[in-house]
């Protein structure tokens, strides 16, 4: 029996790497900038739309269900849940978490043993910029927010280079714990109590009810001056304006921080903050890209899920199920 041809919609800038992974009979149809009426045009005649937001203007009267809605990452905080047919099933993709603690353990690093500075003072032939000798990580306390994918990989990292590491967790258990290699799991809500022994504090989880402005004036004031925060999970889960103040006052060291506050259109720029964070030199800040190698990973599982879906088999990383 022949497979039926799936109308897939994706953005324009995606069509080619995922056409390259395509394996079933589709037909690919693309957007860029369009507005919400043409989105409802380009959908109603759409299977499958491959892209992680989703609004309730998409959806046209009397159009057929869109039946398929997948993110092209982990992330479905863009998708409009309520407003989906239900016979829409929602599904995301990971891969990302190796080149996620890559980046983290990299600002780690750099932050921690002054690499901008010195670089910029040997450029200037200065040998011995403000300390003369260099800091590990190895017995420096690493605290993580979080064990999904990313969690789990920094512990990983941490374990390799000798940290002791605490990990808070909306859902703390001992299989979990066990799984990741740790002794035990703490609460997010115990936040106050771990954070003031932390030398690192890295946030791997995304932002959402229970968990924006998790770290505000107050966790931050209960930190060392000598700590530092980094943050790969969502920019909102840190208070934007007290973390601004804690860093611009050096009430902590600083910052190393890939996702933000603010997010300009695809292919568009912009400061990612109201707060003048890039005026300051104790923060490194960079744009939440993804890896090569992540990219290449999901395009593939987007195309064998893809697959599966037109054949009707069970899919991967359901995130909603069409509902009866």
């Amino acid at each position: 029996m022949s497979t039926p041809v799936l109308t897939i919609a994706t953005h324009e800038r995606f069509a080619a790497e995922l056409a390259g992974e395509m394996s079933i009979p589709h037909r690919l149809k693309t957007f860029g900038a369009a507005s919400d009426l043409e989105m409802a045009a380009l959908l109603a005649d759409t299977d499958a739309l491959v892209w992680g937001a989703y609004k309730a203007a998409w959806r046209a009267p009397g159009a057929a269900p869109l039946r398929l809605v997948h993110s092209t990452g982990a992330g479905t905080d863009g998708i409009d849940f309520p407003a989906l047919p239900p016979e829409c099933t929602v599904c995301n993709v990971y891969g990302h978490q190796w080149g996620v603690a890559e980046h983290a353990f990299l600002l780690m690093m750099s932050l921690h043993k002054n690499l901008f500075g010195l670089d910029q003072a040997l450029r200037k032939g200065d040998w011995t910029p403000q300390r003369p000798y260099l800091p590990e990580l190895r017995g420096r306390r690493l605290l993580i927010l979080g064990l999904g994918h990313i969690g789990r990989e920094l512990v990983r990292w941490g374990q390799f280079l000798g940290m002791p590491i605490t990990v808070l967790t909306r859902n703390p258990d001992k299989d979990r714990a066990a799984h990741a290699g740790i002794a035990e799991l703490g609460r997010l809500s115990d936040l106050g109590q771990h954070i003031a022994a932390a030398d690192f504090v890295v946030v791997a989880i995304p932002a959402a009810e229970g968990t924006i402005d998790l770290i505000g004036a107050r966790e931050l004031a209960l930190m060392k001056t000598t700590a530092f925060v980094i943050n790969v999970g969502r920019g909102p889960v840190i208070n934007e304006t007290a973390l601004y103040e804690a860093l611009r006052d050096r009430r902590i060291a600083g910052a190393g921080l890939d996702v933000w506050y603010r997010y300009p259109a695809a292919g568009g720029s912009g400061l990612p903050s109201t707060a003048p964070f890039q005026e300051l030199d104790n923060v490194i800040m960079t744009p939440h890209k993804p890896t090569i190698e992540t990219m290449a990973y999901r395009w593939k599982e987007i195309a064998d899920n893809l697959a599966r879906f037109s054949r009707g088999e069970a899919l991967r990383s359901v995130v909603r199920p069409a509902l009866p």
